[in-house]
């Protein structure tokens, strides 16, 4: 594990590289206990996110969020790098590849239990970890690129948050997700759709907003009470 000097930001981790991987990491680091957040497509550097980490890290888990995009996040405002040519650059195969080796590189440096969670993008990757389970337990918000298949082939507790107005991923959706996981008695599973929200509530919101503020405190705790549950 190799520690890199970087800019601090207020946030209480370091970025360090493990398993092959720059990664935010946060909380004791001699726990045998980790989380594994996979971001959206804007990366391992989102302030939210990283303050998520931080929230659970708090809570005596080993926090990680790397950076399956090699230092090569989706930027909206850059005209010349439309969305369809950045996501072939960086398909879900070569993240879960990469997940997967991270997970062992955990374990090598002596963590036990270890849960996943997945923001929009990275939902897929939580979901895979979940298989043969790799984690003891996985929390999906907003999950895109994830179908019903996906979702029968769980084999470790989840939890799926989402919402109201999310028209990526919109409630149906989500039911059908919940319809799944129900005919599969020996999976433990949670179901949540949140009211009001659209995509990306749990990172994409104004801090100043304080009804989306609460939204999002309340999806990050349902999140860590998951873990607390599962992998404590």
């Amino acid at each position: 594990m190799t520690k890199i000097q970087v800019e601090s930001q207020g946030e209480r981790g370091e970025v360090i590289e493990i398993g092959g991987l720059k990664s935010y990491a946060s909380g004791p680091n001699d726990s045998d206990t980790a989380v594994i957040l996979a971001s959206d497509v804007h990366g391992y550097g989102v302030p939210h996110l990283r303050n998520i980490a931080d929230k659970i890290s708090a809570a005596g888990f080993y926090t990680l969020v790397p950076d399956f995009f090699n230092g090569d996040p989706f930027v909206s405002d850059q005209p010349n790098k439309p969305f369809q040519d950045w996501l072939k650059k960086h398909p879900a195969e070569k993240a879960i590849k990469d997940a997967n080796k991270f997970v062992k590189a955990l374990r090598k440096k002596g963590i036990k239990k270890i849960g996943a969670a997945g923001f929009c993008w990275g939902g897929k990757v939580a979901v895979d970890l979940s298989k043969p389970p790799s984690v003891r337990a996985v929390v999906l918000l907003h999950p895109t690129y994830i179908n019903v298949t996906d979702i029968q082939g769980v084999n470790a507790p989840i939890a799926i948050l989402g919402g109201q107005n999310d028209t990526l991923v919109p409630p149906s959706l989500i039911k059908q997700y919940e319809s799944a996981l129900n005919a599969r008695h020996k999976v433990e599973s949670f179901v949540k759709i949140f009211p009001g929200v659209k995509h990306g509530w749990t990172l994409k919101y104004n801090d100043t907003d304080k009804a989306a503020v609460k939204m999002a405190e309340e999806a990050h705790k349902d999140l860590l009470s998951w873990f607390v549950k599962y992998i404590k």
